[in-house]
Order: structure tokens, then sequence, then C-alpha cells
């Protein structure tokens, strides 16, 4: 049994309370990240700062233990964090980056497999030495640690944790890089945040520092990522405006997974199908109370108007993607245009009766037209047929009269005579050409 009688030094008070720091920064960023939002990912979020408070108070007690088998003790419970934080780290990356992992999806906790067993063989080493082969101590600046040979299973964690470290931490840094020029200055806490555990690791796996600080590095992560996402609500703010928006659009909004099963709608869909949210929620569209024409537009991504309880609406329906390009689900429109085939046909009630007045209209205007060249008509027979009977006579009457005055004025009756003919004639004319 090994016993250290030891005081604590500058060194080690200094580190332990860095740890302590590190632990009440966890526990605080924790509380308030709870006491903001209750999302997937804020549930991991608060995961990764209780795992790190964890790694963290326990890393510091071993600092500070003056006996050797309480410090084992403590290195012990530090992978109640240890093991705990990477697939946490991992999935709430994930789900801020909006990565398609299907595992992170469905079935998380198959992440959570290799930790769980790395805490068992942990804290069971003494049987089996697969994580600690063996181990003693060592002074580092004052500094008294634990220092162990590990064992073939140590090597099997340290790979898949960094793995997922390394992994989530690159999910978020490529995030915050995609963000426009707007959210520069947020964008750069949530960097901060990605680099800070790589680069931890890095100057201990590097020797550059004796001492593992890599709770202290995912403590001052958290807070950053904390301040970047929660407080600067770097990612809340252009979801939480589409999601009201969508929430209070006339339009009805479903959305439906790659097996067409419903996985959100709005208010309108909820009054377009006559059901609530909570009754319907991952029910398969066949089951919803839609119409069939719509069923056909969901599966052939097609634009109709439909009619469903005596409203008309434009359904329309919009593949989703991943970034790879792969269709994972479908979001249908149905937009209520019930007041535009009013508009419509009101419309169209209003030419139709104003055709009919025009055609009212022109009926009497030939009618009129008619009368008129009936009425020309007449008045042109009427005129000539005591013209021609005189032009005829003119030329006989003007044969037997010697007088030459009387001559002359035949001659002018005559001439008067005969343009007035003429004038009926082109009268009657010009009526047939405005016909």
């Amino acid at each position: 049994m090994h016993s250290l009688e030891q005081s604590i030094t500058v060194e080690a008070f200094f580190l332990f309370l860095l740890t302590l720091i590190a632990f009440s920064f966890s526990i605080l960023v924790a509380f308030l990240t709870w006491s903001q939002r209750k999302d997937k990912m804020s549930k991991y979020f608060v995961v990764v700062l209780v795992s790190t408070a964890i790694w963290s108070i326990m890393h510091g007690l071993q600092i500070v233990a003056s006996d050797f088998n309480l410090k084992l003790i403590f290195s012990k419970l530090t992978y109640l964090g240890m093991t705990l934080l990477p697939p946490s780290w991992f999935i709430f990356a994930s789900i801020y980056a909006r990565e398609p992992f299907k595992i992170v999806e469905r079935k998380p906790y198959l992440l959570y497999i290799i930790p769980v067993i790395t805490l068992l063989l942990r804290l069971t080493d003494d049987f089996h030495h697969l994580v600690w082969s063996s181990s003693s101590t060592i002074r580092i600046y004052g500094v008294t640690m634990p220092l162990s040979r590990y064992g073939p299973w140590f090597w099997v964690f340290v790979s898949y944790s960094y793995s997922l470290v390394f992994a989530g931490s690159s999910m978020l840094l490529k995030e915050a890089i995609s963000y426009s020029s707007l959210y520069k200055k947020k964008s750069s806490l949530i960097i901060t945040a990605a680099l800070l555990p790589i680069a931890f690791s890095f100057v201990y796996l590097s020797r550059i520092c004796p001492f593992d600080l890599t709770p202290v590095s995912f403590s001052l992560s958290s807070f950053f990522a904390f301040i970047g996402i929660y407080k600067l609500r770097l990612i809340e703010i252009i979801p939480i405006a589409r999601d009201r928006v969508i929430e209070n659009m006339a339009d009805a909004v479903m959305v439906f997974d790659e097996e067409l099963r419903l996985i959100d709608l709005n208010k309108s869909a909820e009054k377009f199908i006559s059901k609530r949210k909570d009754e319907v929620v991952g029910k398969s569209a066949m089951d919803l109370p839609i119409d069939t024409d719509i069923l056909r537009i969901l599966h052939n991504e097609k634009k109709k108007t439909c009619e469903k309880n005596g409203r008309f609406y434009d359904v329309a329906v919009q593949p989703v993607k991943d970034k790879k390009g792969k269709i994972i689900g479908k979001i249908l429109i149905a937009r209520d245009i019930t007041d535009i085939k009013r508009y419509q046909n009101e419309l169209e009630e209003l030419n139709r009766h104003l055709e009919e007045k025009v055609m009212e209209r022109t009926k009497e205007v030939w009618k009129l037209v008619k009368q008129k060249d009936d009425f020309i008509k007449q008045l042109g027979h009427d005129l000539k047929t005591p013209l021609t009977p005189i032009i005829s006579l003119l030329p006989l009457i003007k044969e037997r009269v010697k007088d030459k005055e009387l001559v002359k004025l035949l001659d002018i009756i005559s001439r008067n005579v005969t343009y007035m003919k003429d004038l009926v004639t082109d009268t009657l004319s010009l009526a047939q050409l405005s016909t």
C-alpha cells in the first residue's frame, strides 16, 4: 500500500483552483443552458458540461489528494466524465451542424457502448489491468501524480474518443466558417470552442505540458459555445424566425421524412387536415385524412389544384435533400386559393354579364342600323320613282318646245333632276357600304 505524506504545493493548489474554476463554469453553463432550452441539442450539450464538470473536479481532487490510493480512486472516477464526454460532444456538434448521421438521429446510444465498457473496465481494473496495466507515482513541478502504464483497451478507448472529439470539433469548425460576414463575431466564438480541445490535446500529447488540462479545455470550449449559441443566438435567430414565419403562414406546410411519415406541420396544416399536431405526427401519409389526389402529388412531386371541404388549394411538393444531394424527406405546401377562385368566378360572371350587355346593345344597334338602311332605301325608292319619268319626259318636251328661253329652262331642269338622281344613287350606295 502506497502512502504519500505531502503538503499542498503552490503548483498543486493552482492546478486544483484551475480545475475548480472549470468545474464551476461547467455547472453554471449547464444550469443556464437547461433553463433556456430543453431541445435535443441542449440535452447533449448539458451532458457535455456535466461530464466536463465531473472530469474537472475529480482531476483536481486527484492532484491535491495526499494518499496514493485516494489518488487512484479519484483517477478512476475521472472516467465517469471522460467516457461520457466524447460521444456527447460528437452528437451535440452533429445536431448543431445539421449533419445527417443516421446513428445520431436513430440510435445515438450505440456511440456510448465503448465508453460504458471502458468505464466498467476502469472501475474493475484491479482484476484484469486492461486499461491501466500498472501504476506508480511521479513528482512533476512539485505535484505528485499517478504514473500509469496503459493496457490494450486504453488505446482502443483513446483512439475512439479522439476520433469523436476531432470529428465533432471539425463539424463545429466547418459550420462556423460557413456563416456569412454578418455573424463573423459570433462564429469566431464557435471556432474557438471547436479548436480549444484539439489544441489542449496536442499540447498534452506532445509533452509540451506534463499535465492533462483537457477537462479545462472542454470547460472553456463549452463556455464559448454557450455564449455563441445561446446568448448571442448564433443558431437560433434564423431557425426561430423561420419557424415563426412557417407556423403563422396562411399556407398549410407539412414535413415528411423519407418514408413519408409526417414529422411536422404548422397551424394551417392542422386546419387543412382537421387534426391536431399531436394526433398525426409520426403517422404515415396513407393514414392521414387527405385525399387520394394529394397522395399522388406527394409521391409524384407535382403541382395541382385540389378541392377539400368546399375549399380550393394549390398543392405542391418539394423534396428535402441533405448536403450530399440525397432526398431525406418532402415538404407539402397547400395554398388556400378559395378567395382567388371566388374572385375569378366573380370576374368571369362580370365578363359574361358584360358580354350579354354588349350583345344586347349590339343587337339594338344592328336593329337601328337596319331601320336606318330600310329608311334610306325606302327614301331612295320614293325619290327615284318620280324622278325617272321626269328624266324620260324632259327630252320629249324639249323637242316640242320652240321657245328658246323655255328650252334653256328645260335644260336646267334636266340637269337638276339628273343631279338629284345621282345624289340618291350615291346615298343608297353609301348606305349599302356601311352595312
